[in-house]
């Protein structure tokens, strides 16, 4: 029935391309930026309301910083397309808070924030709002479509200090994120094009520059990559082109835990490369 109701969400997106050019290029992606927004747990609740919360917005967004413990080293973590802070709950049990501050930050439109819409430009704007009110960080640790956030954010200003990054379930990079709006709507080669020009009009550089290899051998600083080699929803094979022979990379392939990445083995390597 989902898929169904994409596909016909589709049709209509094609059909404003062909009729209504100036129409779907105002309101396509704006609709495509819409979050269907994930619920959270009791646990989650619980988890959430032992940290303390900073709202803030930029540009008319809205977006929530966590902060638990008050160690002297600093571990930010961004969450994907469609999720919150509350997937971070696990890492939150292993981390040592007198040696560590925990942050995590809701993004527009997921989470506690008040709004529900995200783009690439609101996720960079957020994440720069929240390395000014952090400041240094240690560690940054990005499931899912925060990798593709962060290196556009990088690209854009490549000075911000991050010390160390783990990059868990990637995607490869903008264009992979166009092939699974072509094949999730079915769209056509118009109605991709109006997107296509759309979002390089709201974006600080071309959507084709935001690639992971450029974060992954662009930036000095010592990287973990975790993924599934069964993950559907941002393949590995990409990844494991961008990653090449590059020594600073450390990586955990795993298989059968696929995009979320969910496992005690998972999360016991995290804290131990954030620890080292």
């Amino acid at each position: 029935m989902y898929n169904l109701v994409l596909k016909s969400f589709g049709v209509f997106i094609n059909f404003t391309a062909f009729l209504f050019p100036k129409w779907n290029s105002k309101n396509s992606f704006k609709i495509l930026s819409k979050v269907k927004r994930a619920g959270i747990s009791e646990a989650g609740e619980e988890f959430l309301s032992k940290a303390e919360q900073t709202y803030f917005e930029v540009d008319d967004q809205s977006s929530v910083l966590y902060k638990w413990g008050n160690g002297p080293k600093k571990v930010l973590f961004l969450h994907g397309w469609m999720s919150n802070s509350q997937r971070w709950l696990p890492y939150y049990k292993k981390l040592d808070l007198d040696k560590y501050t925990m942050y995590a930050l809701d993004a527009p439109g997921h989470g506690k924030s008040k709004t529900n819409h995200l783009n690439l430009e609101m996720y960079r704007l957020s994440i720069e709002m929240t390395l000014q009110i952090i400041g240094d960080v240690n560690t940054v640790v990005c499931h899912s479509f925060s990798n593709t956030a962060l290196t556009y954010s990088y690209l854009v200003n490549p000075k911000s200090k991050i010390d160390k990054i783990i990059v868990m379930g990637a995607p490869s990079g903008m264009d992979a994120i166009f092939v699974y709006f072509k094949e999730m709507l079915g769209l056509s080669a118009k109605a991709i094009k109006i997107l296509d020009d759309r979002i390089n009009n709201i974006l600080k550089i071309s959507h084709q520059q935001i690639k992971i290899n450029s974060l992954l051998n662009g930036t000095s600083q010592p990287i973990f990559v975790v993924h599934d080699f069964d993950d559907k929803i941002t393949p590995y094979a990409p990844i494991e082109t961008a990653m090449g022979s590059n020594p600073k990379i450390e990586k955990m392939i795993t298989t059968g835990l696929k995009h979320d990445l969910k496992s005690e083995e998972v999360y016991n390597r995290v804290i131990q490369f954030i620890e080292k």
